[in-house]
């Protein structure tokens, strides 16, 4: 089993696409993080990220979109991490919440200023300091 999980990123905006967590959820209540969850089956963390993005926004994601940012073993949870991204510009309007409280297309200038996991903060300086943002 392993965890994967990632975000929209919009390069033109220069605005990535994150989930805020609910408060029913027992990890991380009310926090902005990745789209994303744990394997089922046998699913590559490619298919685990693809189907998440399904559940959870209605989006879409064509295999060759799927970029892989990092992955690493999560001490935490006891699990491998793999994060992903895909570039899309997107609108908000054309995406259908399926878990979650909310989600929004956040200024990388302003990403440090929300509420995030403490992985998703640390995953995204991975991406700024890969695309030199």
């Amino acid at each position: 089993m392993h965890y994967a999980g990632g975000f929209l990123y919009n390069p033109r905006t220069k605005e990535v696409l994150l989930h805020k967590r609910d408060w029913k959820t027992n990890i991380h209540p009310g926090q902005w993080a990745f789209f994303g969850g744990l394997s089922e089956g046998d699913e590559t963390p490619e298919e685990t990220f693809r189907r998440e993005l399904k559940e959870e926004i209605d989006v879409e994601a064509k295999s060759a979109e799927v970029i892989p940012l990092c992955d690493y073993f999560n001490s935490e949870r006891g699990t491998h991490r793999h994060v992903f991204y895909v570039e899309s510009e997107l609108d908000k309007s054309r995406m259908k919440l399926g878990e979650g409280a909310d989600l929004d297309w956040i200024p990388i200038s302003k990403l440090f200023e929300y509420g995030l996991t403490d992985k998703t903060r640390s995953d995204l300086e991975i991406f700024l300091r890969k695309m030199k943002v």
